[in-house]
């Protein structure tokens, strides 16, 4: 199959159920949808792009290739789960709101505790000006990517957050997006975030499957605009089953003295394909990119990161790290571009593998391109195994291999936690790492929701 015909079974998908997705009564989203299916068939004219990917598991062929189901209706499991949900990570005081399959459910406490200039809405429930505003949002990341013009084309809802000018949020702002479903489904997502000039905010999304024997594709697209002074934080969770997989793409741009921070961290799954696209064209920005992830069985996780910078003054820091087991397989792809104009850059990228067994594999690839003078970037990547002298010294004193294994493997990660900012998060994600490697559940005992994943091992 071609990737072409991989996508094509969705717009024909969409042209039978027209009624449904371009219903004029949710006349916002509706444009939504038919500006996604234009975008999506001048993508199909032009040549879709070469895929970049490392394995043949994360082209798009093979990861939109199956016959996934679609609900062209906006239809969540009939269940209030913003109050049946109690995973431990939302035990943060956060403000919580829940996507579920791909249907945004806010909770009480959001609904009546939201802070003043916060607004957080259901893409279908937008009014015109809104509309008109996440439409405008959304046009670089659909001429630029066909699965951000496949998710605006399908997404059945989403997600709109706008912090208005001056506006600081003090509590996080938590949306766990929860799948649950009988059959294979396609869950086409969409999250939006405007932050307008001197906006500060968290915001922290979480990926939990509640169906782990069933296949699901998790297809979703964030587009983030950072405006002039504004101060924003993107974390990712993902906590998901072996047969649940993965495509994340990020559009964020950044204006003058804006800062961006995004972390992923990634617990558990099946196959995970992450693509950052940051366009810093004011002067003065900061960019802090990381992410930690914890692999062994036949899991993959890839990450790509595009950074361009196209104005002066700025600064960027990339810290992603990967500890691998098993048959496990990861990849990094990094490339840092500074514009001709964009004197007095200050860039850095780093990537840190751990392989801990003789089957696990890591592609590395950073990269650096500089049109100017008169900057200071670096780049770099190593993929190595657990020191066995230590290991050796620990043992000697009484500690289990195993245990460690998983000790020297935590200290690894820690700096990549450490750098959150969000104390309660970095606490608790501490917390879920260390579950994780010890072989236990990264999910807390709490939730009535059954999320554990049967196919955790012990490292």
């Amino acid at each position: 199959m071609t990737p072409q015909q991989s996508l094509t079974q969705y717009t024909e998908l969409f042209d039978k159920n027209l009624d449904l997705f371009a219903d004029d009564s949710k006349r916002p989203l509706c444009c939504l949808h038919l500006a996604g299916r234009l975008a999506l068939q001048q993508w199909f004219a032009d040549g879709l792009p070469r895929s970049t990917s490392a394995y043949k598991e994360t082209t798009l062929a093979a990861l939109y290739g199956p016959d996934y189901g679609v609900s062209p209706a906006a239809v969540a499991p009939a269940v209030d789960i913003a109050k049946a949900f109690h995973c431990g990570v939302p035990n943060m005081g956060s403000l919580l709101a829940v996507v579920a399959n791909s249907v945004y459910i806010p909770s009480e406490s959001l609904l009546n505790n939201c802070p003043e200039g916060l607004n957080v809405t259901a893409l279908r429930n937008l009014d015109e000006e809104a509309g008109a505003r996440v439409a405008e949002l959304m046009t670089d990341s659909v001429a630029r990517s066909p699965l951000a013009a496949l998710n605006t084309m399908l997404a059945p809802d989403g997600v709109y957050i706008r912090i208005a000018a001056g506006t600081k949020i003090e509590r996080p702002l938590q949306i766990v997006n929860i799948f649950r479903s009988d059959t294979p489904m396609l869950t086409p997502r969409v999250v939006v975030i405007d932050a307008e000039d001197g906006a500060s905010a968290t915001i922290i999304l979480c990926d939990h499957s509640q169906s782990p024997d069933t296949p699901q594709l998790n297809s979703v697209t964030i587009a983030a605009n950072i405006a002039k002074d504004a101060d924003i934080e993107l974390y990712t969770l993902e906590e998901n089953a072996s047969t649940t997989r993965r495509c994340m793409e990020l559009f964020a741009t950044q204006h003058d003295s804006s800062r961006f921070t995004a972390n992923s961290t990634y617990l558990c799954g099946g196959t995970s394909l992450n693509t950052y696209n940051i366009d810093t064209v004011g002067d003065r920005t900061e960019t802090d990119l990381s992410g930690l992830a914890v692999v062994d069985s036949e899991q993959i996780v890839e990450n790509n990161v595009l950074l361009h910078h196209q104005a002066r003054h700025a600064s960027s820091q990339q810290l992603f790290k990967n500890a691998l087991y098993g048959t496990a397989r990861g990849a990094f792809g990094g490339k840092i571009i500074v514009a001709e104009g964009a004197e007095h850059t200050d860039a850095a990228q780093t990537n840190r593998n751990l392989l801990g067994s003789a089957d696990a594999r890591m592609i590395a690839s950073p990269q650096l391109e500089i049109y100017c003078d008169d900057v200071k970037c670096s780049h770099g990547a190593t993929t190595g195994q657990l020191d066995e002298r230590a290991l050796f010294y620990m043992q000697a004193r009484g500690i289990p291999r195993d245990e460690a294994t998983a000790m020297l493997t935590q200290a690894f990660m820690a700096d990549v936690v450490d750098g959150i900012s969000c104390e309660v998060l970095r606490q608790r994600l501490h917390i879920l790492v260390e579950k994780r490697l010890s072989g236990a559940p990264a999910n807390c005992d709490s939730c009535q929701n059954s999320c554990i994943n049967p196919d955790h091992h012990e490292l």
